[in-house]
């Protein structure tokens, strides 16, 4: 799973690196320590005019299902790719509201060893990371028709099997998305589809071979801790 990841980079750094033509938020996303709930960047392509629009948005990170009446205690910040098409909380956005979610890096808390308790930041070498992810427009009930604020756009990472080169760490991890593949998770003119997800989980493999790590400190458990020392290597 994935429940803390890290955007070092300012709004308009991830706009050139990820080539975006439409800036829909002026949020600056920064943090060493992105915990579930908060507001945070994503990544969507639109047609207009005939012609593909990459769009950068603020969401909030724990997908509400458009049906839902109220918001969950239990934020639904990852979705396995394994079961997405199928889960009722997920399987319509999962057709077709595809996005990405920019990243540093992210924290993993090593589970193969029993009781060990030892945080990990897993990065990518230059660059940012790509999250594939699904989203939803959530109207929420108790606000009244003519509030702006009763629309909330929310998103869910989707999450793997772990890869071969991470699975010493946890046995999951988000699925990433590579440069080729990136526009074709993002095209708005297809529904997704299993065969279309077994493929983006084999090509997130290789995203993840190349990958680096290292442990980190303990502080990044609280929320309350947000530095660029919560990156730093540990021995």
């Amino acid at each position: 799973m994935c429940g803390r990841f890290v955007i070092a980079k300012t709004t308009d750094m991830i706009t050139e690196l990820f080539e975006i033509d439409e800036l829909e938020t002026d949020s600056d996303f920064r943090s060493f320590n992105v915990p579930p709930t908060t507001q945070i960047p994503m990544i969507v392509e639109r047609e207009i005019d005939g012609m593909p629009s990459r769009q950068l948005h603020s969401a909030r990170w724990g997908l509400i299902p458009s049906w839902a009446k109220e918001v969950s205690t239990t934020p639904l910040i990852n979705a396995r790719i394994e079961s997405v098409l199928d889960k009722p909380s997920f399987q319509e956005s999962a057709l077709s509201k595809r996005c990405a979610i920019p990243a540093d890096g992210y924290f993993e808390w090593q589970s193969t060893i029993a009781d060990s308790k030892v945080p990990y930041f897993i990065y990518p070498s230059e660059g940012m990371l790509a999250f594939a992810g699904i989203y939803s427009w959530w109207r929420n009930p108790a606000k009244a028709a003519d509030d702006p604020t009763r629309w909330v756009l929310t998103a869910s990472l989707l999450t793997k099997e772990s890869a071969p080169e991470l699975a010493q760490i946890h046995n999951r991890n988000p699925v990433m998305l590579s440069e080729e593949n990136l526009s074709a998770w993002l095209a708005p003119d297809y529904q997704t589809t299993a065969e279309v997800l077994a493929a983006l989980s084999d090509e997130s493999d290789e995203v993840a071979a190349a990958l680096e790590y290292h442990a980190v400190s303990s502080a990044v458990g609280s929320v309350q801790n947000n530095s660029a020392e919560l990156i730093a290597k540990v021995s």
